[in-house]
């Protein structure tokens, strides 16, 4: 399989000169014997061909077309991704979610192995809002990845594990999400991604959620990560200023000290370098004063909330409001029966 794998990848030369002969070639394979093949002629046919529908294709091949051939690494996944990008720039991605399902149980050797078309199944769902399709996906611990002749990129791991995450907050199943996270924050790496980045922003929301604090990261997270998530909550009085347009950090000092008295925010200044660290919030809410506190609250909101009752009983008993509301029914009789008629 491996040999075969690379003979197809090597032939696309071979095949920019014989154009006149490719659909001769493809009406002679069997989709169902040489299904490497016809990939190979779909995905080159993109190259060379123009598409003018997704579900009818009309073939025009010219000289022009020829010139701008471009060699590229052929495979399955490939064909996978192609598809996704187009589906993501026409704003149709529902209609590839099926399709990537089945690609998917094609490429596994087992149902727990991870492929990188599993973070564009993820990303499709995402964007149309049709979480269920990747659930059973993301319930399966992955315990293998799928090499895919060396075409396999990080990127699609740390994409599988964000999108997961993304889908497992809307489903609020925040457990799970968080887990998801961490795995795309943990993930060895020579430096930060924007991934990994924009993963982290969630992790502390989800963890703020979930457990009323960020939670800490595994031990084994990398230094770098590790050094870069204390420079995300760490900040200088000098950066502060400038950012909030201040006079300069004497007065960003200023500001930053009236709200940690005041309770708004956990926080530390370090003289020296002139660094605010941000903390948790140490409160346990075990105490009498802030079980009194939380009962203060509650009975504002029971009161907010009849107050609510209250103006909603006054707007329905109202004549003006009364008048307008059977006004609008009577123009839907009436339109309702202009119909009929």
């Amino acid at each position: 399989m491996t040999q075969l794998c690379e003979l197809i990848n090597k032939s696309g030369e071979l095949l920019a000169k014989n154009l006149s002969h490719l659909d001769t070639v493809l009406g002679a394979l069997d989709i169902q014997e040489h299904s490497l093949g016809v990939i190979h002629f779909i995905h080159f046919y993109k190259w060379v061909y123009f598409i003018s529908d997704m579900q009818q294709t009309h073939v025009s091949t010219t000289q022009k077309r020829r010139d701008n051939y471009i060699k590229i690494h052929i495979n399955f996944a490939g064909l996978c991704h192609q598809l996704t990008n187009a589906l993501v720039e026409r704003k149709q991605p529902l209609r590839g979610i099926g399709i990537l399902k089945q690609a998917i149980d094609k490429m596994q050797m087992n149902s727990n192995q991870l492929t990188s078309v599993h973070a564009d199944l993820c990303q499709l769902c995402l964007l149309a809002k049709c979480f269920k399709p990747a659930v059973p996906f993301l319930d399966l611990d992955m315990m293998d990845i799928c090499k895919e002749n060396g075409a396999y990129d990080a990127k699609h791991f740390l994409c599988y594990y964000y999108y997961g995450g993304m889908i497992y907050t809307g489903l609020k199943n925040f457990e799970r999400a968080l887990y998801f996270y961490e795995q795309a924050i943990t993930t060895p790496a020579m430096a930060v991604s924007h991934i990994m980045l924009e993963a982290y922003k969630k992790y502390i929301l989800v963890s703020l959620i979930l457990h009323g604090k960020v939670q800490q990261l595994p031990k084994y997270t990398s230094q770098i990560v590790g050094r870069f998530i204390k420079t995300f909550l760490t900040l200088s009085l000098q950066d502060m200023a400038s950012r909030v347009q201040l006079s300069g950090p004497q007065e960003a000092e200023k500001y930053v000290l009236h709200m940690i008295e005041d309770g708004e925010i956990y926080a530390s200044i370090n003289q020296r370098d002139g660094m605010v660290c941000f903390n948790d919030n140490p409160e346990k809410y075990n105490n009498p004063a802030m079980l009194h506190k939380i009962d203060q609250e509650m009975l504002k909101c029971i009161e907010l909330d009849e107050k609510l009752k209250s103006m909603d009983q006054e707007i329905t008993v109202n004549p003006q409001f009364v008048q307008k509301s059977m006004g609008t029914q009577d123009d839907d009789v009436g339109s309702k029966t202009s119909s009929y008629s």
